[in-house]
């Protein structure tokens, strides 16, 4: 205990020594975290909880799109919606194959509800597009039971596509849950660097507090 004490001491007073120690849990809380995620989705896969399923334009309720082919659509707003009728509960992934082809679509993000009884979707439970190599769009949602989904695919008036396909947890390999994202970049960027400004902070803090506890005692 005493040693694991002065380790705390000096890691404080060193700066570098500190920020390099956050970067170290960020990096490592980085692996574990999709390693966790792995396992889990293997195991709830393995129980029937998450299975694959491939739907159509049909299951959808389309706002401001009109189809001109057999698969090609166009959309006749800046706010073209795709809400799905009745979507599975277990949503984890959702990998949208279209071909844009006239322009790129924008903004192109899938809004769910995870509470029932929502009469709105709330722009707070959005997930944005990871543009994969293949020049398909995944969206991966976060865990929990949801209860609407709707897939808004541009933001641009005249945009026009051909669908592929929609497929909901489609399988992914192991080395895609470990690949980084935008925001995973950011977040490397920012949260180790800021974890060691308020741990350097609270520490300072502590210090005051307990010397003037001190203090007080002395008296």
């Amino acid at each position: 205990m005493k040693k694991l004490r002065q380790w705390g001491a000096s890691l404080f007073r060193n700066d570098k020594r500190l920020l390099a120690f956050c970067y170290a849990v960020f990096l490592a809380g980085s692996l574990l975290w999709p390693l966790f995620g792995y396992v889990e989705d293997r195991v709830q896969r393995a129980l029937g909880n998450v299975t694959p399923m491939e739907v159509s334009m049909s299951d959808f309720e389309l706002t401001d799109l009109e189809q001109t082919g057999p698969d090609s659509y166009v959309s006749i707003s800046v706010d073209p919606r795709m809400v799905m009728k009745d979507p599975p509960k277990t949503v984890r992934t959702v990998t949208v194959r279209f071909n844009f082809t006239n322009m790129e679509p924008g903004e192109f993000c899938l809004f769910y509800k995870p509470r029932e009884g929502m009469e709105d979707f709330d722009a707070r439970c959005r997930v944005w597009a990871h543009v994969e190599d293949d020049g398909s769009y995944t969206f991966t949602l976060p865990y929990g039971d949801i209860y609407g989904l709707r897939i808004d695919p541009g933001i641009y008036y005249g945009l026009r596509f051909d669908v592929e396909s929609i497929t909901f947890n489609e399988p992914r390999s192991f080395l895609s849950w470990f690949t980084p994202t935008r925001t995973w970049a950011l977040s490397f960027l920012v949260v180790p660097a800021l974890s060691a400004a308020i741990l350097k902070y609270a520490a300072a803090l502590a210090l005051r507090l307990h010397s003037a506890a001190r203090r007080e005692g002395g008296k």
